[in-house]
């Protein structure tokens, strides 16, 4: 029992560097798992291996490694995972309020097939995509994503304030902004006031889901 009760700490050990070297509110917003599930892992306590999974794709390194460590020869250190560009890419956020979050860069190749100088974070405000996203969810945007080609989550700014809506073109022109949320009823805007927001892109992952 005390064996394993040291390799459950070993992993949670070399967990928490993996999480640290991209932020661990970061890693765990990423791999869509529970601030406090993480820390229960990085504490030496039992890991789900879905979680896990996500949590080492995100931070750029191998289960094999968390599960074993150097001595498997499957992931490189820490300073590695900081440091080496191959192996992670930093997508900023959209208003440059904080330093961009560090990904593995296997991970968003594998999950989003986009250019990936193109994308930017964003934090989901407000209740009125739910269920889809709910407050405090991280979207990744496409921000080469110019024009709404078909019916898709989208990044917009509208006075000042910047929302995840669903746009769906109309025929004959305009757009419809939809909320998920049915509490807020759809809103029809005509092609010739279609300069009240501004497109900043398309929501290409969403809180774990590799596609909207």
């Amino acid at each position: 029992m005390d064996d394993q009760i040291r390799l459950m700490r070993e992993r949670g050990e070399r967990l928490r560097e993996a999480a640290q070297s991209i932020g661990i509110t970061h890693a765990a917003k990423a791999a869509g798992v529970p601030y406090t599930t993480l820390r229960d892992y990085m504490n030496g306590g039992e890991m789900k291996f879905s979680a896990l999974a996500s949590l080492a794709r995100v931070c750029g390194v191998s289960l094999d490694w968390i599960a074993y460590g150097a001595a498997s020869g499957s992931l490189p250190d820490a300073t590695e995972v900081q440091t080496t560009s191959t192996r992670q890419i930093i997508v900023p956020w959209h208003d440059h309020h904080e330093d961009g979050l560090r990904i593995g860069r296997d991970w968003l190749q594998s999950v989003i097939h986009r250019d990936l100088t193109s994308l930017c974070l964003i934090s989901n405000a407000g209740d009125a995509m739910e269920p889809t996203l709910s407050s405090g969810d991280l979207v990744i945007v496409d921000r080469s994503v110019t024009t709404v080609s078909g019916s898709a989550l989208y990044a917009l700014e509208s006075a000042g304030v910047v929302l995840i809506r669903r746009l769906d073109p109309r025929l004959g022109g305009g757009m419809r902004v939809i909320a998920d949320n049915h509490r807020y009823p759809p809103q029809d805007v005509a092609s010739e006031d279609l300069n009240c927001f501004r497109l900043l892109g398309e929501v290409v992952w969403a809180g774990g889901i590799p596609r909207i």
